[in-house]
């Protein structure tokens, strides 16, 4: 989703504005940037996911939000994934606080995005165990991954599953390109 940039505020006035805005809106340093719509591709890849992964999160007594539920990813940032799973209780039924997936629908104008300022911001989430870049255009999948102190990744292109240790389940490229016809 693209963001623009609106007005400047500070944390405790976001997050009283955000609780009765009509539009989302990411929060970085001060300034909050209004989300822009996403194309059918887009949310057909969220629906697949979120289809996919409910049982497990079921079974282990965690949440899943899409796009609709915040994640600090550290002071003065908050960002909506589009997909986010956590495994603890949040204390703001407005938030997530400890996320062990997310992932990302890449589209032209979040790519800058997905792969930089978030992918740093994310990986520095002490709980997050998987980030998962997903394109719209080609099955392609790039699944950042959490190893003790470090991180790696991998492309997973056409086939190939993602581990979510969390949710002690996979999820595939079948899953998450179900139904649709790509370029």
């Amino acid at each position: 989703m693209n963001a623009i940039a609106e007005q400047t505020m500070t944390i405790e006035q976001y997050l009283e504005f955000e609780k009765n805005a009509e539009k989302r809106h990411e929060f970085v340093e001060n300034a909050i940037l209004a989300m822009a719509g996403s194309s059918l591709n887009h949310n057909e890849i969220i629906f697949q996911i979120r289809s996919a992964l409910t049982k497990a999160v079921k079974q282990k007594n965690c949440q899943i939000a899409t796009e609709s539920l915040k994640v600090q990813t550290k002071i003065g940032r908050y960002r909506y994934p589009d997909v986010v799973v956590s495994c603890e209780i949040s204390s703001d039924e407005y938030f997530i606080e400890s996320p062990c997936f997310i992932a990302e629908v890449q589209s032209d104008s979040t790519a800058e995005t997905d792969n930089g300022s978030k992918l740093e911001e994310y990986t520095k989430i002490p709980s997050l165990q998987r980030y998962a870049i997903i394109s719209q255009k080609t099955r392609q999948v790039v699944v950042y991954k959490r190893n003790a102190k470090t991180w790696s990744f991998e492309v997973l292109l056409e086939q190939g599953e993602i581990d979510i240790p969390c949710l002690e389940t996979t999820l595939t490229l079948d899953q998450i390109y179900a139904g649709l016809e790509l370029a």
